[in-house]
């Protein structure tokens, strides 16, 4: 049984993470607002604060010991420095930080993990702060060996999604509600949650890893008139009407007003290094892992 502690818990890809690893006998604490009821059991402790709060960082992790911590809802390099600097490292057997693809320069090609880093001007601050996150575990790692490794995940989705993602499309199908594709032929890539807590998991045991960071994505790209079609193949229902426009990334959360749910920007990562590491591979195709993310909008929608 391996000691974890996963900053998060609570929230799509770290309440994924926490019921995948306690499925595999892990002893597992989160550490959360406390704001959100825990919808699952097996955690071993539920460590209740504000991690941007130093008081409340030391309260609850000073001196105690982890052979794995899975930071995933960590945005900028003072939120890891705080965890970081009130642990007891000395059982500390990898730090592993959920980052972003964001950090990488625009590219319309495939990106591999040693391509430029630099400000996106569609990420913007979130991927500059990412970047300097990573930037201040590399540092750890080179000058005293600390264990990292870092995962720059495609776009996210499945069952959980918190994003208001591909469940933009459910409602505007079921609504009878056109889809505003955006203009041109941007090229993107997904990666189902299933998939993500796998490889995350993965490093585990894996030295290979330690020191790395990993694209993490399903290989295959579809544009936005792909993905729209897979949605329709998975509902079996069309879309009333496809219009073509210069679509903004609007924010409100109303599927009248919305006008799509992506930037329309190329965001392709190769991920060959994390294979040549014997990281487990995503597998689930585009088809299936919206199926199930269908499936979940249902009976998620049936329980309201």
């Amino acid at each position: 049984m391996v000691k974890i502690l996963i900053m998060g818990g609570t929230q799509f890809v770290s309440k994924a993470l926490a019921q995948y690893l306690i499925t595999k006998g892990h002893q597992v604490d989160i550490f959360t607002r406390g704001h959100k009821e825990i919808e699952f059991s097996g955690i071993h402790q539920h460590l209740k604060g504000d991690r941007n709060l130093t008081e409340d960082i030391r309260e609850n992790l000073s001196g105690k010991t982890y052979e794995y911590i899975f930071d995933i809802n960590a945005y900028t390099k003072v939120q890891i420095k705080k965890v970081v600097d009130h642990l007891n490292l000395r059982q500390l057997k990898r730090y592993i930080f959920c980052s972003s693809g964001a950090v990488y320069a625009p590219s319309e090609k495939l990106v591999p993990e040693t391509f430029i880093k630099e400000e996106h001007p569609i990420w913007g601050a979130y991927g500059v702060n990412k970047k300097e996150a990573e930037d201040y575990l590399f540092h750890l790692h080179s000058e005293m060996d600390f264990p990292m490794t870092i995962f720059r995940p495609s776009y996210i989705y499945g069952g959980g999604n918190n994003h208001y993602r591909e469940s933009y499309f459910f409602d505007r199908i079921e609504k009878g509600l056109s889809i505003p594709l955006p203009e041109g032929n941007c090229q993107v890539q997904f990666v189902h949650i299933s998939d993500v807590v796998r490889m995350m998991a993965s490093v585990l045991y894996n030295e290979h890893s330690n020191g790395e960071a990993y694209n993490l994505t399903y290989s295959e790209s579809v544009s936005w008139e792909n993905l729209l079609e897979t949605v329709e193949r998975v509902m079996e229902k069309k879309a009333v009407d496809r219009e073509r426009e210069d679509c903004l990334n609007g924010s409100t959360m109303d599927v009248k007003e919305r006008k799509f749910p992506f930037p329309n920007v190329t965001y392709l990562l190769e991920n060959n290094k994390s294979i040549e590491h014997g990281l487990f591979s995503p597998e689930i195709d585009l088809v299936t892992g919206l199926d199930e993310a269908y499936q979940d909008h249902i009976k998620r929608r049936n329980t309201i």
